[in-house]
C-alpha cells in the first residue's frame, strides 16, 4: 500500500518536472518564428512602409536585420543600416515621419495608421 502511494507520488513529480522543462522550449520556438532568415537586397520603396523594427543577433535570431512593416502589414526583411545606404536612409525617412506625426497629433491622413503602432 505504501509503495502505490509513493509511485503515484513519483509520478506526479515527474508529470510537474516536465512540464517545467518542457516550456522553455516551447517559447524558444515561437521566438524563431518572427526572425529573418534571409534579407532581399532589392529596395523597398518609402511609400509603400509604415515602420520599422531592429532584429539583432543578440536576441536569439540568426542575422542582424532590418524589418520593414508595409502599410498592407507585410514584413519585408532588409539587410542591417550599416550594409546598405537605401537602409539607413529609409529609416530615417521614418523617424521624421514619425516625429512630425507626433507634433501634429496623429491629424494627418498619412499619420492615421502610425497611431495604431506601438512604438
Amino acid at each position: 500500500m505504501a509503495s502505490s502511494i509513493m509511485s503515484a507520488f513519483c509520478l506526479a513529480v515527474s508529470a510537474l518536472l516536465l512540464c517545467f522543462y518542457s516550456s522553455p522550449t516551447v517559447a524558444q520556438a515561437d521566438l524563431a518564428l518572427d526572425c529573418c532568415l534571409t534579407v532581399s537586397p532589392r529596395v523597398i520603396p518609402k511609400h509603400v512602409i509604415l515602420a520599422y523594427q531592429k532584429q539583432s543577433r543578440g536576441d536569439g535570431c540568426p542575422r542582424d536585420a532590418v524589418i520593414f512593416i508595409t502599410r498592407k502589414g507585410l514584413n519585408l526583411c532588409a539587410p542591417p543600416a550599416s550594409e546598405e545606404s537605401w537602409v539607413r536612409d529609409t529609416m530615417t525617412f521614418l523617424d521624421k515621419r514619425r516625429e512630425k506625426c507626433k507634433e501634429t497629433r496623429f491629424i494627418e491622413r498619412r499619420c492615421h495608421a502610425l497611431k495604431v503602432m506601438k512604438f
